[in-house]
C-alpha cells in the first residue's frame, strides 16, 4: 500500500521551481508550456479580447487562474493599458480562506501611439507558489465557462447535474446555477409572450402545430392549448377513447395543466394536447374541449374517462354530447375508507369490491349492492347514496358493451404525469415547462418507436398449433398479441353446449370444462351476419375476442383465420398507416427541425468516434489533433454576428411589445384544503385513528382496541379467553 509521503497529491506537474535570487529568498516556479504559447516583449495584438484569450489560454496550459489587476482610460474613455495578473496577487481574507500569496506573474500591453495594435510592455513569468496540474486547471475562476451549447443542453435535460466528465466539462456546477439565475432575471416579466413567441416559431417550422392563448381584460394569460402534429396524428388512430385530468403546481404561477391522454397500439400514453388553464369552472372547460376538437383531424371520441367534477362533467355535455362521459373508478372506489365508518369499512370493503367489478351485468350490480348495503347497515349513508345514483358513469357493468381501450380509469394520466414530473418543477417558468415537457414527451413518443421496430424485427413465441394464432401475430402488436394468445390458449378448457336455436339465431352456455362453481356464459350467434357475441363483453370492452368466442370459432365453426370483423384496426401494426389531413387538405408532417441540442448531441457522437479511431496511434493523435486546431481557429469567424463569440440560436428574443403578461397564482381544487390563519396553524390537532375514528387518542390503527377486539371475535376469541402464547 502506497503512503501519502509516496504520493504527491499537490505536485505542480505543469511546472519547475528556479533558482531564488538574492533579492527574492522564496521559490519561483516556471510554467513548462510550448514557445508559441509564451507571451514576448513587444508582442502586437489588434484587440485586448485577444490579449485576454491569449493570456489566459496560457495560463491555463501553465496551470494558474489569471485577472485583472488594473486598466488605464485616456481623456476620451479608451482603454490605453490593462495589466493582467496571476490570481493569487495580493493575499485576500475569505471566509473560504486565503486565496492570493503576492504572486507576481503578470502581463501588461499599452496601446501604441503610432497603431492601433496593443503591445505587451511588461511580462513576469515566474510564480511564487506550485502551479495547478493540467487536470485541475478547469477549475480555476478565469478557465471556467458555460457555453451556450452547455446551457442548452442543462436547460433542455431540466437538471443542473453534470452528466459528463468532471474535468472535461470546463465549469462548476455552482456556475450553472449562476448562469441560469442571471438567465431568470432576464427573462422576468416576459414569460408569457415569450411562450406565445416559441409557439409562433413551432408553427412556422410545421405548419401542422396549432396553438391557442386567451387573456384577461388586464393583458394577463388565463388559458392557453397547443397540440403538435404528431399528437394530431395519433389522435386520428387511437382517438376513440381519451382520458382527461389535471395535476397542478407544475409551473411557478400554479396554472392547472391539464394534458389530454390516449392509449397507443401498444397499450401505451399517448398525448392529443396540452392546455394550461386558470381556474377549474365549466367555461374553462368549455373553452379548452371546444380548442382541443378545432385542433383534431377526427371527430370526438367515443369515450372520455375523467375525474368525478360537476363542473367538468357540464362543460363535457355541453361541448361532447355524443361522447359517454365515464367517471374514474379509481378516485370513487378510494374515498371509500373516508365515507364510510371505519367498522364498515374493515367488515364490507372486500364484498363491496367483489359488487362493484365482478357483476356482468347492471341486474347483477344492483342486486349484490343492495345486500351488502343493507348488510353493513349504510342505507343511511349520503355519499353512497349519491354514488349509487350516477352508478351509470362509473360501474363496468353499465358500460361493459363500450370500448375503452383496457382502460377503467384516469390512472393512466396520473402515471403520466408522475413520468412527466421527473423532468419539471413548479419553480419553471412557462417557457422552461414546455421545454422540457417536450424533450421528456421526445422520450416517451421514442418509446413507441422502439416497439415499432421489434413489432417489425421480432416475432414472438407461439404456445399452441392454431393457425389462427400463427396470422394474429402477423397483424397485432406484440402487447396485444400476448392478451389474445392467453384468449386463445385458454379457449381449449371450455365446452359448449347449445340451450335454444331458431330460424335467426342460436344460443350458447360456455361453461369451464370440470371446474365446479365457474361463472356459465351465454354466446349468442346471429345466423343472418354470423355475428358472435358473448355476455362476458369482452370483445365490446376491449376489442378482442374473449375465450369464449374463441371456442365456438375453433370447434363449432372450425375456422382457421378469424373474421375481419372481429380485428380492430386500432390494435394492429397497421393502426398508423393511414394519412392525416389538415383543415386545408394538405398532409400533417411530423418535421423535426434541427436544434442545438441534437446537433450538439450528432457532433459529440461523430467525435467520439473520430478519437476511439485516433488514439489508437501517435500519427493519427497528432493529425486529429491539427484538423481540430484548424477548425477551432475557423468558428470564430463563423460567429461574429453574436455576442461575444457565442451563438445565439438558443436564447429566446426578448418580445418588445407585450401582448401577454403573466397570469396570477392560481389555487386549484387539487392543492389541498382552505388556507389556515395563524391562530389555526398554532393549534396543534390531535392525532386520529383511523380505525376507531377518534382523535387525541395515544394509539391509531395498528393497535386500535376497538378493532383489535372485532379482530378478537371473527376468530371466536373474547377478551375474557385464556390464551397460550407458548
Amino acid at each position: 500500500m502506497q503512503c501519502l509521503e509516496e504520493i504527491d497529491i499537490f505536485s505542480p506537474l505543469a511546472s519547475q521551481p528556479c533558482e531564488s535570487s538574492a533579492s527574492s529568498p522564496e521559490v519561483l516556479y516556471t510554467p513548462q508550456v510550448k514557445k508559441d504559447l509564451i507571451p514576448k516583449i513587444a508582442q502586437e495584438f489588434d484587440n485586448l479580447d485577444d490579449v485576454h484569450i491569449f493570456y489566459n489560454n496560457y495560463a491555463k496550459e501553465s496551470g494558474f487562474g489569471t485577472r485583472l489587476s488594473s486598466s488605464k482610460r485616456n481623456r476620451e474613455g479608451e482603454i490605453i493599458r490593462n495589466e493582467y495578473s496571476c490570481c493569487k496577487t495580493e493575499p485576500t481574507l475569505r471566509r473560504r480562506g486565503i486565496t492570493g500569496e503576492g504572486c507576481g506573474a503578470k502581463l501588461s500591453v499599452v496601446k501604441g501611439r503610432s497603431s492601433e495594435k496593443f503591445v505587451v510592455s511588461q511580462f513576469v513569468e515566474g510564480h511564487n507558489h506550485p502551479l495547478t496540474s493540467p487536470k485541475r486547471a478547469h477549475l480555476l475562476r478565469s478557465h471556467r465557462k458555460v457555453s451556450v451549447a452547455k446551457k442548452a443542453s442543462a436547460q433542455q435535460k431540466n437538471t443542473g447535474s453534470l452528466q459528463q466528465d468532471p474535468e472535461n466539462v470546463g465549469f462548476l456546477q455552482q456556475d450553472l446555477y449562476n448562469a441560469e439565475r442571471e438567465r431568470m432575471k432576464i427573462l422576468a416579466r416576459h414569460d408569457a409572450d415569450m411562450l406565445y413567441e416559441h409557439f409562433q416559431f413551432e408553427q412556422q417550422e410545421n405548419t401542422g402545430f396549432m396553438f391557442t392563448m386567451k387573456k384577461d381584460d388586464d393583458g394577463r394569460m388565463t388559458h392557453c392549448f397547443w397540440a403538435d402534429a404528431t399528437s394530431r396524428k395519433s389522435y386520428q388512430s387511437f382517438g376513440d377513447v381519451v382520458v382527461f385530468d389535471t395535476t397542478y403546481n407544475t409551473n411557478r404561477y400554479a396554472m392547472i395543466f391539464t394534458p389530454i391522454l390516449g392509449v397507443n397500439h401498444h397499450g401505451q400514453t399517448t398525448i392529443f394536447g396540452c392546455g394550461f388553464l386558470s381556474n377549474e369552472r365549466s367555461d374553462s372547460f368549455e373553452w379548452l374541449f371546444k380548442e382541443w376538437l378545432k385542433a383534431m383531424p377526427a371527430g370526438p371520441p367515443k369515450m372520455i374517462i375523467t375525474d368525478y367534477d360537476p363542473a367538468m362533467a357540464k362543460a363535457i355535455a355541453t361541448t361532447l354530447p355524443n361522447t359517454h362521459h365515464r367517471y374514474c373508478i379509481w378516485h370513487i372506489v378510494s374515498k371509500f375508507s373516508e365515507k364510510i365508518s371505519p367498522e364498515s369499512y374493515e367488515e364490507h370493503y372486500e364484498e363491496l369490491k367483489n359488487c362493484i367489478w365482478n357483476s356482468e351485468s347492471p341486474e347483477e350490480f344492483e342486486t349484490g349492492w343492495a345486500a351488502v348495503v343493507e348488510k353493513a347497515n349504510l342505507s343511511g349513508n349520503e355519499w353512497l347514496h349519491a354514488m349509487y345514483k350516477i352508478r351509470e358513469r362509473w360501474i363496468p357493468a353499465y358500460m361493459k358493451h363500450l370500448f375503452s381501450a383496457y382502460m377503467t380509469s384516469s390512472r393512466r394520466a396520473e402515471i403520466s404525469h408522475a413520468f412527466f414530473k421527473k423532468a419539471l418543477s413548479p419553480y419553471n417558468s412557462f417557457f422552461d415547462f414546455v421545454t422540457r415537457f417536450d424533450r421528456t414527451l421526445s422520450h416517451v413518443r421514442q418509446n413507441e418507436l422502439d416497439l415499432d421496430l421489434e413489432d417489425l424485427n421480432e416475432k414472438p413465441a407461439l404456445k399452441t398449433s392454431y393457425f389462427m394464432e400463427s396470422t394474429m401475430s402477423e397483424l397485432y402488436t406484440q402487447t396485444i398479441f400476448y392478451k389474445f394468445q392467453e384468449e386463445l390458449f385458454q379457449n381449449m378448457a371450455y365446452v359448449l353446449t347449445m340451450t335454444h336455436e331458431d330460424e335467426h339465431r342460436c344460443l350458447y352456455n360456455v361453461k369451464r370444462f370440470k371446474e365446479s362453481g365457474s361463472r356459465v356464459r351465454e354466446l349468442l350467434v346471429e345466423k343472418s351476419s354470423n355475428y358472435v357475441s358473448c355476455s362476458c363483453k369482452k370483445f365490446e370492452c376491449d376489442g378482442i375476442p374473449c375465450r369464449h368466442m374463441l371456442a365456438y370459432f375453433t370447434r363449432m365453426m372450425q375456422i382457421v383465420d378469424l373474421p375481419n370483423q372481429y380485428i380492430l384496426l386500432r390494435w394492429t401494426k397497421l393502426a398508423k398507416a393511414m394519412r392525416v389531413r389538415d383543415d386545408l387538405g394538405g398532409a400533417v408532417q411530423e418535421i423535426c427541425y434541427t436544434s442545438l441540442l441534437v446537433r450538439r448531441n450528432s457532433l459529440y457522437q461523430l467525435a467520439s468516434n473520430v478519437i476511439d479511431e485516433a488514439v489508437l496511434t501517435e500519427d493519427g493523435t497528432e493529425l486529429l489533433r491539427e484538423a481540430l486546431e484548424s477548425i477551432q481557429k475557423k468558428l470564430p469567424a463563423m460567429n461574429l454576428g453574436s455576442e461575444n463569440g457565442e451563438r445565439s440560436a438558443i436564447q429566446v428574443r426578448i418580445p418588445l411589445d407585450h401582448s401577454f403578461t403573466e397570469p396570477l397564482q392560481v389555487r386549484a381544487k387539487g392543492c389541498g384544503k382552505r388556507l389556515k390563519g395563524g391562530k389555526e396553524k398554532a393549534a396543534k390537532k390531535g392525532r386520529r385513528c383511523n380505525g376507531c375514528g377518534l382523535t387525541g387518542q395515544s394509539h391509531d390503527k395498528r393497535n386500535c382496541p376497538k378493532l383489535l377486539n372485532i379482530s378478537s371475535q371473527d376468530v371466536g376469541l373474547n377478551n375474557d379467553d385464556d390464551i397460550d402464547y407458548d
